[in-house]
């Protein structure tokens, strides 16, 4: 009895439940389908998220975990397995026995594969991740020369002379010394490119400007700054001695080149953590010999000889020198400026201008005898000089302002300089802050171009100064105006004396230590201009109730960085205070700031202040209001806004608190209240809800300049300055009044949301709004079918950006038989989610005649006759960006003479396109095959293309500048350029059944590239989820391509049997990382024999492969595996640091060779 109550449990458990289980399947057919579609929308659901966590990962310039990107390719190959299984339901459905009985063993197959399958989403859909971004290490500016950079011969020479060194074991520590202003910093950054160029190193740190740090804290900030370059987190609870540690750990078994540039005194290297030797070279910059650095070859840097320096200064100068007349003295011009690369540029550009003999000949005698002063005295004279050429006195004014604020990192944000030159009156001849901000901007191209004191000005208005020149100004402006500066994190030890008090006009301490103020006041009746910048907000510096007693005539006081608990009373006696800034302070009361009543701008920005007190609405002089990046306001008092009627410019972008209603019913600050400001000229401000906008709120506006947000939707906008931006979510045809119309002409970047977005789009059209734009964005909208018709095809003669998202029933962007070209300036087309766009220009739903094409074309009709999304209808040559995303309707890209015509293009992005077949399309166009197109582009992605079979049908195509070529998920992609008299790609052939797996592999070749395509700059190749790929490379291929690759990734390639084959022998020089995952099929990566063996014709002599560079190598998953390398493959991998293989039926690391024994495998690193 015992024996069968033991054993009947076992027979149920082998027996009966199984048997149930599949029986299970039958009966719960209809619930797991629908199980499964339900999984699958969590699934989507849960890849949106993901997605909307990797884009903002993307955007803040942090990498994506190696985990999330694996989830995500997973997540997109299961949807993909779910969505066959739900599209196949219909053969469960077959008939057997002659259509009398169902088929159960399809029911029970996809029942048994829905339930599994429903279980892994699940299971997927739920994996959480604490954190998908990282810190990639971070590109430094200079490895891109600037495009003023000039390769003089003696530069170039020291240059090599230095690599030279740097290859030498026994030199470990180099100087280069010089001037000031001769070019010290420019060659080390040239050694740097040149260093990461030929790879030299593991690992090179280039740290600029070594001497603007203090000196009480140099040692720490080099060692912090090296440290971050190289990627360690900076621990503050460290001292300098343990990260010093830290540091060392870190490279003692890398081969490190650290550039400190820069360098006034002796530095203790090993106290950093570095210390020289022959994996660890280091080179030093600096104005003079370092005597007690140890160097072991040391450069001095030469000014220019005269044949370079009248070179440069001849291209500065521009064509008036080849004026005979003046050609002599523009030489002898040249000659005193001592071969100082930054006075010949200041010097030469200064007299650009100059047309006549007589101007050259009083700049000469202007130059006195600076050959007789030394080459440091002629520095400083010919700057001088320089600033005595500027013209008036207010352009002398505002460069020297530029000077003293300028600081250490030499740079000068237009906000703060508007500020202070507002402040002190130096913009002559204006009434307005936007008349005052074009004369400031104008002065300041002036010192750029026609004298060469200023360096470039980016899109916000923001602009660099030389350390010399910036020198040279606070020199000028301490001997003339009794100025006192100090430059960024520099240390000023204690306070003048009283009697240089008395005289001081300005006082400029940008981002310094600053010692204790005094407890008694100064008396100051000559300063007009203060900044205390504190070095750091935690420092405690505390401004003494009585300090501003003796300040009677200041008329500009910034006080940043501060913790200031209520304002010292003292402040009230500024009666003459025109500017008062109190930028990222911790602020506490500040209502003694209503007591300034001649004060006309007022700004606070980034400082955490709660609560605007109502005192603010007596500053009834305001102009200027900044409330930028203050996040943490909260409360305005009705009524506040309205009082400050002089207020010509209000940027508050932040605030979001507003309320609507009158001011009785209300607790904070209303739009209505903008109405007010009658003299408001530039606004930035975000209105979180359409409903608080007043009616006609706009309808008299003044403003020129403007970022206006209105909705929910919108992130976090860039600072702009220059531009007019509005993005508006409307959600009534009401809100679209004559306000808004009005902003809509002076418009240059304009983004819409919803479904209002349809109207302003007509009236934009039928009014000639758009003449403005340069950037246009529409997303979330179901009833426009196209943006532009023949008869407004004049709407958009500037537009620079055009990006449209989730416009479901686009069918084309340009409507009709175009007569102008609207798109001559475009340089960024991005569509995404657009399923029934059928062409980028359409010329209705009548059967037309194509002026380029030839042929009669139907175009109201996805999947119709073949037409390309770009034909040339419509030109484009300015194109540099297109992306397309889920454009479903599209079934072939470009025509060949369009893509012959976007020479620019750079970037090709499309992706989830479900009928997109070819890239470039010549038949049925009468289209000449051509080899020259897409010269510039650097970057192609192709991905989930499902329809793709091939790029483009020619004989040969070369993608000269291509360095990044993305290809994922598109099944039915055979040969990338297929021969286009090939009958295998005839575009007249129909298959009966595309996703036939026979089709597959009768149409689909087993490789990707051969000779009639060229990649000579290709560095890096990703190819993912290509199932009928047997071998990536053919045995042909074009001459010199694949040489530069550096990154090959191969992903879920399942009918891969290699990765490298023979015709790639002598092409992988450069290559640096490899990685393959999930390639089931693959049984060597480097393939010597075999199957392509037989066509080997010896396009190369070299019979073995070779990858000095390889350093990483990651193979996962790749069952059939056999060998990775073979052995003389692995013996030439010197640099490989990592070797990574996992989960594959791997036999052997490296393999043995026809004739060869085995050999004992050795990796160096």
């Amino acid at each position: 009895m015992e024996i069968l109550t033991g054993t009947i449990p076992k027979i149920f458990e082998y027996t009966v439940e199984p048997i149930g289980r599949q029986v299970g399947y039958l009966i719960n057919y209809k619930s797991n389908l629908e199980s499964l579609r339900s999984q699958l929308k969590n699934l989507d659901a849960a890849k949106d998220r993901m997605k909307h966590r990797v884009d903002e990962v993307e955007r803040n310039g942090k990498g994506v975990e190696i985990d999330a990107q694996n989830w995500r390719k997973e997540a997109d190959g299961i949807t993909q397995e779910a969505e066959k299984i739900l599209g196949n339901e219909g053969q469960a459905k077959t008939k057997c026995f002659r259509g009398v009985c169902p088929n159960i063993v399809s029911y029970h197959q996809f029942s048994r594969k829905s339930a599994k399958l429903a279980k892994e989403i699940e299971l997927h859909a739920k994996k959480e991740f604490p954190s998908v971004s990282y810190d990639p290490p971070l590109e430094e500016i200079c490895a891109t020369p600037s495009q003023n950079y000039m390769a003089f011969e003696s530069r170039i020479l020291m240059v090599n002379e230095i690599m030279k060194e740097l290859k030498n074991p026994d030199t470990n520590m180099i100087g280069v010394y010089g001037l000031g202003g001769v070019g010290k910093t420019t060659l080390a950054q040239e050694v740097y490119r040149q260093a990461m160029k030929e790879n030299l190193f593991d690992e090179v740190v280039i740290v600029l400007d070594v001497k603007k740090y203090p000196d009480l804290e140099k040692k720490e900030r080099i060692q912090k700054k090296i440290v971050e370059k190289l990627g360690m987190d900076v621990d503050v609870t460290h001292d300098i001695e343990a990260r010093a540690k830290h540091l060392w750990n870190r490279i003692k078994d890398k081969n490190i080149f650290v550039i400190l540039d820069d360098v006034w005194e002796a530095i203790d290297l090993e106290a950093l953590g570095l210390r020289p030797m022959v994996t660890c070279k280091i080179l030093l910059t600096s104005r003079d010999r370092v005597s007690d650095m140890s160097m072991q070859k040391e450069f001095q840097l030469e000014v220019l000889g005269m044949e370079e320096s009248w070179s440069l200064f001849e291209k500065m100068a521009g064509d008036v020198v080849q004026n005979d007349r003046i050609h002599e003295v523009a030489i002898e011009i040249a000659k005193k400026c001592g071969g100082l690369p930054v006075l010949v540029v200041a010097v030469a550009r200064s007299l650009r201008s100059a047309s006549t003999l007589e101007e050259w000949r009083v700049a000469l005698r202007g130059f006195k005898s600076f050959d007789e002063q030394g080459l440091a005295k002629s520095a400083y004279l010919a700057l001088e000089w320089s600033y005595n050429q500027l013209d008036g006195n207010e352009l002398k004014r505002v460069f020297l302002l530029c000077g003293i604020i300028a600081g250490g990192s030499c740079i000068i944000f237009l906000s703060d300089l508007l500020k202070y030159a507002m402040g002190l009156s130096l913009v002559k001849n204006v009434d307005t802050v936007e008349e005052a901000r074009d004369k400031l901007i104008s002065l300041l191209k002036k010192l750029i171009k026609d004298y060469c004191l200023l360096l470039d000005i980016n899109d916000d208005g923001d602009f660099r100064m030389h350390e010399l020149v910036r020198d040279v100004a606070i020199g000028i402006a301490f001997k003339d105006k009794y100025v006192i500066a100090k430059a960024y994190g520099d240390e000023l030890k204690e306070w003048p004396d009283r009697d240089s008090l008395k005289k001081c006009t300005a006082i400029s301490l940008k981002s310094c230590k600053i010692p204790r103020l005094p407890e008694v006041p100064w008396v100051c009746p000559e300063l007009r201009f203060i900044v205390l910048e504190n070095h750091n907000i935690d420092d405690s510096l505390e401004i003494p109730g009585n300090y501003f007693e003796g300040m009677k005539e200041l008329k500009v006081l910034d006080a940043t960085r501060l913790r200031i608990p209520s304002l010292p009373p003292s402040l009230q006696s500024l009666t003459n205070l025109q500017t008062l800034c109190l930028d990222h302070c911790v602020l506490g009361d500040i209502a003694l700031v209503g007591q300034l009543t001649n004060l006309k701008i007022l700004s606070l920005v980034h400082s955490q202040v709660k609560e605007l007190p109502k005192e603010i609405g007596q500053l009834t002089h305001l102009q200027l209001l900044d409330l930028t990046g203050c996040s943490e306001l909260v409360l305005i008092p009705p009524g506040v806004i309205s009082s400050l009627t002089s207020l010509e410019d209000l940027r508050m972008g932040s605030f979001k608190e507003w309320e609507g209603g009158l001011i009785d019913g209300r607790s904070n600050a209303s739009v209505s209240e903008l109405k007010q400001l009658r003299q408001l000229t530039a606004l930035d401000i975000h209105i979180p809800d359409a409903k608080l906008l007043p009616a006609n709120m706009f309808s008299d506006t003044r403003l020129e300049r403007y970022t206006i947000l209105i909705g929910d939707c919108w992130p976090r906008y860039p600072r702009i300055y220059g531009t007019s931006m509005l993005k508006l979510k409307l959600t009534s045809n009401s809100q679209f009044d004559q306000g808004i119309k009005l902003l809509l002409k002076r418009c240059e970047d304009l983004d819409l949301d919803g479904m209002e977005a349809a109207n302003i789009i007509s009236h934009i059209l039928a009014s000639d709004s758009g003449k403005q734009l340069k950037n246009l964005h529409v997303q979330n909208n179901d009833e426009v079918t196209s943006l532009i018709n023949s008869s407004h095809d004049h709407a958009f003669p500037i537009l620079e950006s055009l990006s449209l998202y989730n416009l479901v029933n686009l069918e084309t962007v340009c409507c009709g038989q175009l007569i102008a070209q609207p798109f001559q300036k475009l340089r960024s087309l991005t569509l995404w989610n657009v399923p029934k766009l059928i062409g980028f220009s359409s010329k209705g739903s009548t059967s037309v005649e194509s002026r380029e094409a030839e042929e009669i074309i139907l175009e109201n009709e996805i999947g119709g006759p073949t037409k390309p999304f770009m034909n040339g209808e419509v030109l484009m040559v300015n194109l540099t960006h297109l992306i397309l995303h889920q454009c479903d309707g599209l079934r072939f890209l470009f025509s060949s003479s369009m893509a012959k015509s976007l020479e620019q293009l750079e970037h090709i992005e499309i992706s989830k396109c479900q009928m997109m077949e070819e890239i470039v399309s010549t038949s049925g166009y009468n289209e000449e095959h051509t080899d020259s197109m897409f010269c510039n582009l650097k970057s192609l992605k192709l991905q989930r293309l499902p329809s793709l079979t091939r790029f483009y049908s020619g004989s040969y195509i070369e993608f000269s500048l291509l360095e990044k070529l993305h290809i994922e998920d598109c099944p039915r992609l055979g040969t990338f350029i297929v021969d286009g008299k090939s009958e295998i790609t005839t575009m007249g052939k129909e298959n009966e059944d595309r996703n036939s797996k026979e089709n597959l592999e009768t149409v689909i070749p087993h490789f990707l590239f051969d000779e009639k395509v060229g990649f000579p700059s290709l560095e890096r190749l990703i190819i993912h989820d290509l199932p009928a790929l047997m071998t990536i490379w053919h045995n042909q291929l074009a001459q010199d391509s694949f040489c530069r690759l550096k990154e090959v990734n191969v992903y879920r390639c399942h009918n891969l049997i290699n990765i490298f084959a023979r015709s790639m022998i002598g092409r992988l020089n450069a290559l640096y990382t490899l990685q393959i995952w999930q390639c089931q099929s693959l049984q060597v990566v480097f393939e010597l024999g075999g199957v392509f063996e037989a066509y080997d014709t010896s396009t190369t002599q070299l019979k073995t492969f070779e990858c000095p560079n390889l350093d990483f190598v990651e193979i996962d998953a790749c069952e059939r595996l056999i060998n990775i390398f073979s052995a003389s493959v692995a013996k030439g991998l010197e640099q490989l640091t990592k070797l990574s293989v996992e989960n594959c039926g791997l036999m052997e690391i490296n393999g043995k060779e026809k004739g060869s024994g085995a050999m004992p495998l050795c990796f160096q690193k």
